[in-house]
């Protein structure tokens, strides 16, 4: 084995700030432009050193091939003292052990039974538009996303309230979330209006946990799911494990697909003819009635319109830490050692995505994408031991709220006013993305009676 190369520095460190000037400043953009100096470079965040993977090989080591190695990062270890050892937050056999019980909650069939109440949730949204409305993107999906993962983890009666409170403070757990990662311990005890907002709402969460437990049945939810799977030795989740990770799975499937949704019609605002592709595959597979699971395998190029946001707008920075000596490529790093990668930089990087800032659905299509995207350069939602568990939520939700919407309703941008890539804690959201609602024809305007919402539970 050759002998190991030393780490490049980045360019531009600031004397005791270190790069955090770059990060605070323009983070998107510095972290593109670290390509330039190597396949792994060494930025300071004060005085500390923290390495950034820029090269699909040494991400793919990282999180797959040589995953052993490696620990979450540090801002997991803030995820853990903020909301207790869920899912997306523990490591080594807690993860493991966490994600065998969890599985069950997202596998196939399971997920294909959310569809009902996800097409609910955007069809109440639709409602609630009248022509000529100017919508503020961002928080209206934020409002979206989370209806839809409320109404997944709650089908019964029982978990109405929960329902309703859960989607009254989804924007403040995603705020609480995203300034506990990075402030002081301390925040989490100041009397701010998010901090007030949690307890209750986890004990309306408590309250109806109990109340499934007592009844006993199953009623095809997320919730449902909790209670009943165990583990090889027979044990499930307590009580409180349980209203932890549904706290995990509303920060967790709020914040990216409200993104992506947003991005996707921000898109479609810019690109008509992508906009008319869309609407001619949703009128001939739907025509005017709402999507079931069957239905979505044949919305390919919805399907497309997802993968092609998530390619271009996924998270952007994601950190391991190195619980023992690894050799990273050519480069050798002690335990202990911060490791970042971002996903927007390597998906963004025309080295692996040709004419990469073009919106292009079609890089997509199977005749032209199959072996074609390199290993370790597709990443949105991370890879190997914790790759996100909810992959495929993700996708089929914001796919249900695309063809929901676009097949009501058209979404064009407010004249004279540009939409930037901003950063969001680890998410890419559109900055100041409002949109004028418009009909799709004078038929459209008013709900045909075959379209009236259904009863999701």
């Amino acid at each position: 084995m050759p002998a190991p190369l030393p780490v490049p520095d980045a360019p531009g460190s600031w004397p005791a700030l270190g790069h955090v000037p770059q990060l605070l400043r323009r983070p998107l953009a510095f972290m593109r432009s670290l390509t330039d100096h190597g396949d792994l470079v060494r930025i300071r965040l004060g005085h500390k050193p923290v390495y950034v993977a820029t090269h699909p090989d040494l991400v793919r080591s990282m999180l797959v091939t040589d995953a052993h190695g490696y620990t979450r990062g540090i801002g997991h270890a803030k995820a853990l003292a903020f909301i207790g050892p869920i899912l997306v937050a523990t490591t080594g056999e807690p993860h493991r052990r966490q994600r065998r019980l969890m599985q069950p909650c997202f596998h196939r069939e399971r997920i294909e039974s959310y569809v009902s109440g996800m097409c609910a949730a955007a069809e109440a949204t639709a409602d609630s538009w009248s022509a000529n409305d100017v919508v503020d993107m961002l928080p209206t999906m934020t409002d979206l996303a989370t209806a839809m993962i409320t109404k997944s983890l709650f089908f019964s009666d029982l978990g109405a309230q929960a329902e309703k409170d859960l989607r009254k403070v989804g924007s403040s757990i995603l705020h609480v979330a995203r300034m506990s990662a990075v402030l002081p311990g301390i925040y989490r005890r100041l009397p701010t209006a998010g901090n007030r907002e949690l307890p209750p709402a986890q004990a309306v969460i408590e309250r109806t946990i109990a109340a499934y437990r007592a009844e006993g049945r199953d009623h095809g939810d997320m919730l449902s799911m909790l209670l009943r799977t165990t583990d090889a030795a027979g044990v499930g989740l307590t009580d409180r494990e349980i209203r932890d990770e549904i706290m995990g799975l509303a920060i967790t499937g709020i914040g990216g697909p409200a993104a992506i949704a947003s991005w996707i019609f921000h898109e479609l605002g810019q690109h008509p003819d992508i906009e008319r592709r869309l609407h001619e595959e949703l009128d001939t597979v739907l025509d005017g009635r709402r999507p079931g699971h069957q239905d979505l395998a044949r919305l390919t190029y919805t399907q497309r319109l997802v993968k092609e946001a998530l390619r271009k707008y996924p998270g952007w920075v994601g950190m391991r830490r190195a619980c023992e000596p690894v050799r990273l490529g050519e480069h050798e790093l002690p335990a202990g050692t911060e490791v970042m990668y971002s996903a927007y930089a390597l998906q963004n990087d025309a080295r692996w995505y040709p004419d990469p800032d073009r919106f292009d659905p079609d890089r997509w299509d199977s005749k032209r994408s199959v072996g074609r995207v390199k290993k370790g350069a597709w990443v949105p939602f991370s890879a190997g031991v914790y790759k996100c568990i909810g992959d495929g939520f993700t996708e089929m939700e914001t796919a249900v709220a695309v063809a929901v919407i676009a097949s009501r309703w058209r979404l064009r941008p407010v004249p004279g006013r540009d939409v930037r890539a901003v950063h969001q804690h680890t998410h890419v959201v559109p900055g100041r993305l409002r949109m004028i609602v418009e009909p799709r024809s004078a038929a459209r305007k008013t709900r045909a009676p075959h379209l009236a919402p259904q009863v999701s539970r």
